[in-house]
């Protein structure tokens, strides 16, 4: 048994009288949010780009307008994932993270409801709706990122997992309801579906406890935001992660790919519909849960990189089995599972690097998540180089390649190196800095 310092010193006082007797209660343990919270919050966000990447394409065509014009719409309204960091410190600015969170949703909940309702006038605006909407959800996903570091290091993993479901989930299955219900309701009635399903989430925020954030002139505020950028910039464990979330381990590009690749296995469109969209956002889903839960339970770095080689088998699948349905849907479908594990370990991973207590907790995490989108870009671009050689088992098999050997050099780096990782002298900071 491990004697408590001070018991029996505080005892004898309690006997004494010098001490009221409840002083000798057991502290209460911290209290903290339900990681589920995170897995309503994150609908939002999801949804928010499903509707620049799913449904206003799916409109867009429908009036009329080519798919050469279409792209550029698409590409320029999807900036804000690469580059909303830099408007993160907002999230830091002094009010609570929670507030934050709603006022971002109903900002992208009037942008996103309006760019509906404009799909039939000019495609500039119409596409400075859309950036404006994702630039509002980028937003709510760095004060999210934020509350997130603020939970115990034994719920990160979970809720990680929680938090991509709600980002993968929400972005599939609201991405198939709006087309259905685009198919099915005047605009304004869809305006009006599109803003409720982003902001009545975000209501969730009401359920956050989160102190208040002490009152700080705005020197005193933008000198502890850089003091905790130089901190988390200048651990060694901030570099080692970048190795891992540069790295095109658990990218899962194929997804941006997968829709397109349906005729090479005679899959219907219905079934292309099914695999690449709804099912697979909910099996990517379910893969968030299981990725937070081992990252709960071993180490994350070597999850992560179990996970790209799970997503490598999966490809090779894809890329050498049969090419009929069976095999599109099946692998595919193993590969979802496979891609959710890798979003949620690389949640947790993000949350180690940042620590807890941080004046600049969005921006850091904004930061880090941006270079994560990195190996996105250039996996679909390898993907897509891969496919003009070999056709779909080219793709397949540049994936395979990419996510089996950078596994391996992953395990690698987390035997050698991994020693960094527990070095939490940079990754932990007073809230009071």
């Amino acid at each position: 048994m491990v004697a408590c310092p001070g018991g029996a010193a505080n005892d004898s006082a309690v006997k004494l009288g010098l001490l009221p007797a409840h002083s000798m209660l057991p502290e209460p343990a911290p209290r903290h949010n339900a990681p589920w919270l995170f897995g309503v919050l994150l609908i939002p966000y999801g949804f928010t780009s499903s509707v620049a990447t799913i449904l206003m394409p799916y409109l867009l065509r429908k009036n009329g307008v080519p798919v050469d014009k279409i792209a550029p719409v698409v590409a320029i309204a999807t900036l804000p994932a690469i580059w909303y960091f830099l408007w993160s410190p907002l999230a830091d600015a002094g009010l609570r993270r929670r507030t934050c969170v709603l006022l971002s949703a109903a900002a992208a909940a009037l942008a996103g409801a309006a760019a509906v309702l404009s799909v039939h006038g000019s495609l500039s605006f119409l596409t400075l709706l859309l950036f404006v909407a994702n630039a509002c959800s980028g937003l709510l996903g760095s004060a999210n990122g934020a509350l997130l570091t603020a939970m115990p290091d034994a719920l990160r993993g979970r809720s990680a997992g929680w938090y991509q479901a709600g980002n993968l989930g929400g972005g599939a299955v609201g991405g198939g309801l709006v087309i259905w219900l685009a198919d099915h309701a005047s605009l304004p009635v869809l305006a009006l579906g599109i803003a409720a399903v982003i902001f009545v989430p975000a209501v969730a925020a009401f359920r956050i406890e989160e102190p208040a954030p002490p009152r700080r002139a705005v020197g005193p505020l933008m000198r502890g935001l850089f003091h905790d950028m130089r901190e988390v910039f200048s651990a060694r464990r901030t570099w080692l992660g970048l190795v891992f979330f540069l790295s095109p381990v658990g990218s899962a590009a194929v997804g941006n790919l997968i829709s397109g690749v349906g005729p090479d296995y005679h899959a219907s469109g219905n079934v292309v519909l099914w695999v690449s969209g709804i099912g697979g956002g909910l099996l990517a889903a379910g893969g968030s849960f299981l990725g937070g839960y081992a990252a709960d339970r071993m180490n994350r770095m070597y999850a992560y990189a179990l996970a790209g080689i799970l997503a490598a088998g999966c490809g090779l699948w894809l890329g050498f089995g049969p090419a009929n349905v069976f095999t599109y849907a099946a692998a595919y479908s193993a590969y979802s599972i496979s891609s959710g594990i890798a979003y949620s370990v690389y949640t947790a991973l993000v949350l180690d690097v940042v620590g807890r207590g941080r004046h600049a907790a969005a921006v850091a995490y904004s930061t880090l998540n941006a270079a994560g989108n990195v190996p996105v870009s250039y996996m679909t671009w390898l993907d897509g180089v891969g496919y003009s050689r070999r056709g779909a088992r080219g793709l397949m098999f540049t994936d395979a390649a990419a996510n089996g050997i950078g596994g391996v050099i992953l395990l690698g780096v987390a035997f050698f190196a991994g020693h960094y990782w527990h070095d939490r002298r940079a990754a932990t900071v007073s809230a009071d800095a």
